[in-house]
């Protein structure tokens, strides 16, 4: 009994300390496994209320949870999305970016390859999304 709750406290202060840039990375994870729920209520609160985002799909900037929302629920169903490795992980304090490639599927088309950029804010323990940039990659 010693020996589970000392490794069940070591687990617990491993976590209690993981590094910023595996808290920015499982934001992130968070998000994409999110976007193929179909769920614009779940995705808008991954973003900060003033959040701005350029989605992939539309010319339009949207700042704001209420244009977000209409972004997410414009999308016709959940698209599967997959980062591409490396991630460019930086982080400023309670401000992080996170740059990099993704790959999504939108029911049986092709996959298309994305590139992204993510700016967090750290706020109460918990990275919220304050400007999204997502572009197709140029061929």
């Amino acid at each position: 009994m010693k020996l589970f709750s000392l490794v069940l406290c070591c687990l617990l202060i491993n976590l209690a300390h993981a590094a910023p840039v595996d808290e920015v990375r499982a934001a992130g994870l968070t998000w994409v496994q999110g976007i193929s729920k179909g769920d614009p209520d779940y995705m808008v609160a991954l973003y900060d209320e003033h959040a701005i985002l350029h989605g992939t799909v539309s010319p339009v900037v949207r700042e704001g949870h209420a244009l977000i929302r209409e972004y997410f629920a414009a999308l016709s169903s959940g698209p599967t999305m997959n980062f591409v490795e490396p991630q460019h992980i930086r982080i400023f304090g309670d401000v992080a970016v996170n740059t990099g490639n993704y790959e999504t599927k939108i029911g049986n088309n092709a996959p298309v390859k994305l590139r992204y950029s993510f700016v967090y804010h750290k706020v109460g323990g918990k990275w919220f999304i304050v400007d999204h940039h997502s572009s197709r990659m140029p061929e």
